[in-house]
């Protein structure tokens, strides 16, 4: 960390290998430009995050997302305990991991229906996220859960949420049950031996310590009433459901440092003191790649093959 945080685009020591100098210097034997085409300007333009900014955010991502460290980045702290940690897999032995034969992947309306009956569902609209089960016995709603979680969680840790907290609500009962959920992949990821997500492990935990609770798939809005009561009720979850709380993902981190990242680049692009003429047509950065032409670059750089330019060098004997 010491090391990244003493380097410098404008550093003049050209040999350091994750130096601005460095990067452009790939970038000029790709494009066939001079070599001496401001490097700051050719990161623009190519949308290439200049290595300092870059290794100092996967330096963050990894202590905060792999590492679980707390770490500050661009004046914000980041507490590894706000996001998701990789779990080891579960101990269990695989003889003993008995999930796949109590998970049905059909799709339609059960037919090995139990008295009471189980539908989960997650939901995000509007940048909000809900989770939702409900209970039907004999054909009437007996119990609702209703939770929402915050803009930052996924609709899978929605569905995920449902499921576990069904699981545990259909575990403090002495009886059979389906549980259904219209999320196949959240299903698959419950019967997964080598799963690392802590809510999916101890769903697992509870659930192979009750045989009597079973789980299918059913195919989201074809008319199957419990799904569709557990699909509206998650909806209104996202605005009037009980707060709940869960660590952020990964890709949310991610974003997070993305976004500071690029408010770093886009600071030093607009005081450092070359690529000016670029800096007129680009004057905000991006990550993508804008396609000039060899011949566009070196216009809007100067460096090219311009008596303007070769002068500098004595290669040319006037500006015009």
């Amino acid at each position: 960390m010491i090391l990244i945080q003493s380097l410098s685009p404008m550093r003049k020591n050209r040999s350091c290998p994750i130096s601005g100098q460095h990067h452009g210097n790939s970038i000029y034997r790709v494009r066939g430009l001079y070599n001496t085409t401001p490097t700051a300007a050719l990161q623009v333009i190519e949308g290439l995050m200049p290595l300092h900014i870059k290794a100092k955010m996967q330096s963050t991502l990894v202590r905060v997302g792999r590492l679980g460290r707390n770490c500050d980045y661009e004046g914000i702290h980041f507490s590894h305990e706000s996001y998701e940690q990789p779990l080891p897999p579960s101990t269990i032995h695989p003889a003993l991991f008995s999930l796949e034969d109590r998970i049905t992947h059909g799709g339609k309306v059960p037919s090995n229906r139990t008295p009471i009956e189980v539908y989960t569902d997650g939901s995000k609209i509007n940048d909000q996220t809900g989770s939702a089960f409900c209970v039907i016995a004999n054909e009437h709603i007996t119990k609702t859960r209703k939770a929402k979680l915050s803009p930052a969680n996924t609709v899978f840790q929605a569905e995920m949420l449902a499921l576990k907290a069904a699981i545990e609500w259909a575990n403090t009962a002495n009886e059979d049950f389906n549980i259904w959920s219209d999320s196949e992949f959240s299903l698959q990821d419950l019967k997964s031996f080598n799963v690392k997500s802590k809510i999916t492990q101890e769903a697992q935990m509870t659930l192979l310590e009750n045989a009597r609770i079973r789980f299918g798939w059913v195919k989201a809005h074809i008319g199957i009433k419990g799904n569709e009561i557990a699909d509206t009720l998650a909806k209104e979850a996202t605005t009037d459901g009980i707060p709940a709380s869960l660590p952020f993902p990964k890709r949310f981190l991610k974003k997070q440092l993305q976004q500071l990242s690029l408010s770093r680049w886009q600071a030093e692009w607009v005081n450092v003191e070359t690529g000016r003429s670029v800096y007129i047509i680009i004057p905000k950065i991006s990550n993508k790649q804008l396609h000039w032409s060899r011949e566009c670059i070196q216009f809007a750089t100067g460096h090219g093959p311009f008596p303007r330019y070769l002068k500098r060098f004595g290669l040319h004997s006037t500006d015009y």
